[in-house]
């Protein structure tokens, strides 16, 4: 039993890297006009591999940007949504708030191995990323949250931009690897997916839902 738990969660891992295999982009090297700041504004933040779904997030009176999740049944999902980042010194920590305004959401894994509750993480990319080398995206592990949980509440997570909070697209850890491509980050954002799968894509199939970015910073 242990050795087949060990081969799902191995294949399960794996397939976060489908993006290369699958014919997808890579984002392009669009570079933020500040440096060591993230934008809130919702022109500069990029919904991608996703569908059914705007180029970019739109302006919301209680925060920053939000959007909509897209209808199951119109095969929509929302999968990255992401901004350019430049750092020229090593920061300390990503700090996000959010809200999810719901009404009887019923929400979707769109990746069919995949399992709820759906969930989304903080990560970030490469510059010039593409999609095909493990240590090109990370997310942070610990610090993820599955939607339904806390749903219509402010929240916020900080987290430290260490090593032992982050894993690459194999789900491992790796401090030179994970140091080596922050100096190079060209992104940060969020993924929408499940427990096993965290950027395969969301959708509510009843009822709403509205991910709102209230803030986010990096210091």
């Amino acid at each position: 039993m242990l050795a087949g738990r060990i081969k799902i969660e191995a294949l399960a891992l794996v397939s976060l890297s489908c993006l290369a295999g699958c014919g997808i982009q890579p984002p392009p090297n669009i570079r933020p006009q500040e440096v060591n700041v993230a934008s809130l504004d919702p022109q500069k933040w990029f919904i991608y591999y996703s569908n059914d779904m705007l180029s970019h997030p739109s302006a919301d009176p209680n925060g920053a940007w939000s959007f909509e999740f897209p209808g199951w049944q119109k095969g929509g999902h929302v999968n990255y949504v992401q901004t350019p980042f430049n750092a020229t010194t090593m920061l300390h920590n990503i700090s996000i708030t959010f809200r999810v305004e719901t009404n009887a959401p019923q929400y979707v894994v769109r990746e069919p191995g995949d399992i709820l509750p759906a969930t989304f993480h903080v990560f970030f990319e490469q510059q010039n990323n593409n999609l095909s080398d493990p240590n090109g995206r990370w997310w942070a592990r610990p610090s993820k949250y599955d939607l339904g949980s806390q749903d219509n509440t402010s929240i916020t997570f900080v987290v430290p931009l260490t090593p032992d909070q982050w894993t690459n697209v194999f789900g491992q850890q790796d401090p030179n690897s994970f140091y080596a491509a922050f100096r190079n980050v060209g992104w940060i954002g969020v993924t929408f997916g499940g427990q096993r799968f965290f950027g395969h894509g969301v959708a509510v199939s009843g009822g709403s839902a509205k991910y709102v970015l209230v803030d986010i910073s990096v210091t």
